[in-house]
């Protein structure tokens, strides 16, 4: 009789222990704090990272919540910000720079920008993906072989996948001869696909060519109210450098930016635009904010260039249309993201 009790007592633990297995791997699935394979986690605000060349000339460097915050429930904002040109990761990632350090750690700072983010908007797991071309350049990274631009669409579609439990989405992010990345994305597919659902030129649309990318972008946009565009420039026609113009009157993002702006409006006659002009800006939005183009005036003929990241650009890429717009920082004011910068002391 004892020994059928003893028995009896094994399988209620052994089922009791299966139970709680499954109840601990679903809180891991669902609400509870979630490890992602393969991740280290930083010194800095215990961020999740992975570093990993995919395709031979592409380094991707992977920043995610910590462990604590990345959460099953909520959906997930892949934003690609691929490099611009001359930069490495870490000056992108940015912090203030120390004696002896390069002074391109203190114009971008997009891993300050990343926390402010997240601290604004807790709705989603908000994972910047840093993609840096062994050439510097995705310029001539992309001219040096004409398989390339299928090598960018594989690179955005693999990071995808990573990410396929978690409901994720991609943003295509851009400052600089980064545009090249994004329109290198373009070339490659014939209609750009549902997955992306936000486009970001920061100074950044140099290659922008109406018969080349208008249908397509348009076709995007019309698809779906979620997928959202931001373009910002200056005036960089009327800017001088050591005394000088260093830009033609149409090779820049400024008659880009007009080019592109002025194709939409005349295509999708359906949306409303509204224009604010004042001393400083031109600024169009359409459909309630969905779709910007800012161009910032130049009459004192100076060079904004890494100013439309620095004062709060990448933060107002990615809140542009959403209802965290301007909350708590203005676009072009004073930077807000100090405290989380890898040097703080904060974390």
């Amino acid at each position: 009789m004892k020994n059928i009790l003893l028995l009896i007592l094994i399988c209620c633990l052994s089922l009791s222990n299966r139970a709680q297995e499954q109840m601990n791997l679903s809180s891991k699935i669902s609400g509870k704090a979630i490890k992602l394979p393969g991740f280290v986690t930083s010194p800095y605000f215990e961020e999740q990272v992975i570093s990993f060349i995919h395709t031979p000339g592409i380094k991707v460097h992977i920043n995610a919540p910590a462990e604590t915050k990345f959460r099953k429930d909520k959906p997930t904002k892949l934003v690609l910000y691929a490099l611009p040109n001359g930069n490495s990761t870490d000056w992108t990632i940015g912090k203030m720079p120390a004696e002896g350090d390069d002074w391109h750690y203190h114009i971008q700072h997009i891993g300050a920008q990343t926390r402010y983010i997240r601290a604004t908007d807790p709705e989603c797991n908000f994972i910047t993906v840093y993609l840096e071309a062994d050439t510097k350049s995705w310029g001539s990274w992309r001219k040096a072989e004409p398989t390339r631009d299928q090598k960018i669409k594989e690179t955005v579609e693999y990071i995808l996948s990573l990410f396929s439990k978690y409901n994720p989405h991609i943003e295509l992010n851009s400052h600089s001869g980064v545009g090249n990345f994004i329109f290198g994305f373009m070339d490659a597919v014939s209609e750009i696909p549902d997955y992306v659902k936000r486009i970001s030129f920061i100074d950044s649309n140099y290659n922008w060519d109406n018969e080349r990318y208008g249908d397509k972008l348009q076709k995007w946009l019309e698809a779906s109210p979620d997928n959202r565009l931001f373009v910002a420039c200056y005036d960089d026609a009327n800017a001088l450098l050591d005394g000088k113009p260093f830009i033609s009157k149409t090779g820049g993002t400024w008659h880009r930016t007009y080019l592109m702006q002025r194709y939409l409006k005349k295509k999708m006659k359906r949306l409303s635009w509204n224009k604010t002009e004042n001393d400083s800006i031109i600024y169009f939005t359409a459909d309630n904010r969905r779709i910007q183009f800012y161009s910032r005036k130049n009459p004192e003929q100076k060079i904004y260039h890494t100013i439309l990241v620095e004062r709060n650009g990448y933060i107002q890429s990615v809140f542009s249309g959403t209802k965290y717009e301007g909350m708590g920082y203005q676009f072009m004011g004073r930077k807000v993201y100090d405290m989380y910068r890898q040097d703080s002391g904060s974390w």
